[in-house]
């Protein structure tokens, strides 16, 4: 009963943490060994086995991640026709990135145990748990394989034995894990940002042609806009891709200069070196994204293609020494290239 309320409340933490990333782990225990079986003596052979379990881990955008597991093991057999326990490890679990896609990872908590089909085996009891061991993401990150060794304790109640035969369960094992959902951007640490408000967008209408016998046409107005592109700073409220009420109103001011002219639009973000890099490549990308699709809907029938970029932390205007210099280097660049 205890270990199904642990088991029950792990899933039931799982589906309402919105903040967490849910895996789930598939494994095969390439190697199992017991030091003692119900009888008091190692089996001839331990055969292979297989394992399912979910992890619950939060602090995502961190090189070390952490959170919550539990597992089930498929019983401990061997050769004659033993057959040993059933193991559930219910345990925490840390993992710390070491290089681009890799990471080591370390378990540690207690496995229950259930008794397997032989006559002799009343009742197997759990212990405590650990596991170490290295593990590799792909598949942009959704996806990863992780080798370890995992050792817990275990005892027997036996039908010919008066006292407990207990022992150590070796593992050496290989899971598959897939990930489900994740931290939003929204949600993310809160970084100080500064407002500034950009230069403005002009347009200068050029004096008339000379009329020699009948008024020239006057050519069409020059949009000005400084050559290093506008730098907005208003668009968006701290670490959320969602374009602020003031933002909108920016847009909709360059946006009817724009009106009747050709060319192309490009929109880049930026953003400072808080968090990690792959964090930042992905908030540039989709405040662009933002920025271009309200330009795209006010600019809709014009003649101008819209494109979006993010650079992430990679072109600050300063170094990120300071909160203030840090301010400088969140927003988002417009820069508009006429057609010819």
């Amino acid at each position: 009963m205890r270990k199904k309320l642990l088991i029950g409340a792990f899933i039931a933490v799982a589906a309402i943490a919105s903040a967490a990333e849910l895996e789930l782990k598939l494994g095969a225990d390439l190697y199992r060994d017991l030091t003692e079986d119900a009888s008091g003596h190692n089996p001839v052979k331990i055969y292979p086995g297989g394992s399912a379990g979910l992890e619950l881990l939060v602090n995502e955008d961190s090189p070390f991640r952490f959170g919550i597991g539990a597992e089930a093991k498929s019983s401990v057999e061997g050769s004659g026709g033993y057959d040993g326990h059933y193991a559930f490890p219910v345990y925490g679990v840390g993992k710390y990135d070491v290089a681009d896609t890799w990471y080591l990872l370390g378990r540690a908590g207690y496995a229950f145990a259930k008794e397997g089909d032989a006559d002799d085996v009343i009742d197997a009891n759990g212990g405590l748990y650990g596991a170490v061991g290295v593990g590799k993401e792909f598949m942009d990150e959704r996806f990863n394989l992780e080798f370890m060794y995992e050792l817990m304790d275990y005892d027997y109640d036996t039908a010919t034995s008066a006292s407990n035969e207990d022992g150590l369960y070796h593992v050496a094992s290989l899971k598959f894990g897939i990930k489900f959902g994740g931290p939003s951007p929204a949600v993310a640490a809160p970084v100080p940002m500064m407002v500034e408000k950009p230069d403005p967008v002009m347009v200068v209408e050029p004096e008339p042609e000379p009329v020699v016998e009948k008024p020239a046409p006057a050519p069409e107005p020059v949009i000005m806009v400084p050559e290093e592109g506008l730098k907005l700073r208003e668009l968006f409220s701290v670490n959320s891709y969602e374009v602020t009420a003031a933002g909108l109103a920016e847009i909709d001011e360059i946006s009817q200069v724009l009106v009747g002219h050709k060319g192309t639009l490009t929109i880049e973000g930026n953003t400072d070196s808080t968090g990690s890099a792959k964090y930042n490549m992905m908030l540039s990308e989709k405040r662009a994204e933002a920025v271009a699709n309200e330009f795209k809907t006010k600019l809709e029938g014009e003649e101008i293609e819209i494109v979006s970029k993010g650079f992430g932390e990679e072109n600050p205007l300063v170094p990120n020494t300071t909160p203030e210099a840090k301010a400088q280097n969140r927003r988002v660049e417009v820069f508009w290239d006429p057609a010819e």
